[in-house]
C-alpha cells in the first residue's frame, strides 16, 4: 500500500527553503530535496519541473503575501507616504527573508534572463495600490506619479537606501 503524504507541495517547499538557508542555493538539488522530504524523484517532479521552478515559487509565494499587506494598507490609509513606507518595509522585508537567493551565483545566473520581464510586473504590482491612494486624493497624474513612486521606492529599496534617507524627497511628490 503506497504511503499517503499530505500537503506534498507545502511540504518541498518548506524543505527547499530549510536546505537553501542551511546550505546555500548551488548546494540545494532536486535529490537533496526529496530525500529531505523521504519523497522519490518522481514525486518531486509531479510538483515541480525543476530546482528553479520549485525556487521561483516560493519566492513569488512570499512575494504574494506581501503584494497583499501592500494592498491592505492602500485600502486603509490615505496617505501615500504611509503606503509608500510599508511597500518599502514589504520589499525589505522580501529581500531579507530571500537573501540567500538573491545573492547566490547560480540563481543570479539562473534567473537572469526574466529579469526585465518581472521588473515590468513588480512595478505595475506596487503601482496600482499607489494608483488608488493617489485617485482617491484627486492627485494630478496619479497614473504617472504611483507608477513613479513605485519605480523609485523599488531602486531605492533594493539599494538598501533605508525609508528616511528618501522620505523627505519623495514626500515633495505628494504636495498638492
Amino acid at each position: 500500500m503506497p504511503k499517503i503524504i499530505e500537503n506534498v507541495r507545502e511540504l518541498i517547499i518548506e524543505e527547499a527553503r530549510r536546505q537553501i538557508e542551511e546550505s546555500g542555493y548551488e548546494s540545494v538539488t532536486i535529490r537533496s530535496i526529496a530525500r529531505g522530504c523521504k519523497l522519490g524523484l518522481g514525486t518531486f517532479y509531479n510538483y515541480f519541473k525543476s530546482k528553479d521552478v520549485l525556487i521561483a515559487t516560493y519566492l513569488l509565494e512570499d512575494w504574494d503575501e506581501r503584494l497583499k499587506k501592500i494592498n491592505t494598507a492602500s485600502d486603509e490609509t490615505e496617505d501615500p507616504m504611509q503606503l509608500v513606507k510599508v511597500i518599502n518595509e514589504e520589499i525589505s522585508g522580501f529581500m531579507q527573508n530571500n537573501v540567500t537567493i538573491f545573492t547566490a551565483h547560480g540563481a543570479i545566473k539562473a534567473f537572469q534572463g526574466s529579469v526585465g520581464d518581472y521588473h515590468k510586473r513588480l512595478i505595475g504590482q506596487i503601482s496600482m495600490p499607489l494608483y488608488k491612494v493617489c485617485h482617491r486624493a484627486n492627485y494630478e497624474n496619479a497614473e504617472f506619479l504611483s507608477e513613479f513612486v513605485a519605480e523609485a521606492v523599488l531602486t531605492w529599496t533594493v539599494a538598501q537606501k533605508s525609508f528616511d534617507d528618501f522620505a523627505p524627497v519623495m514626500s515633495k511628490l505628494f504636495v498638492k
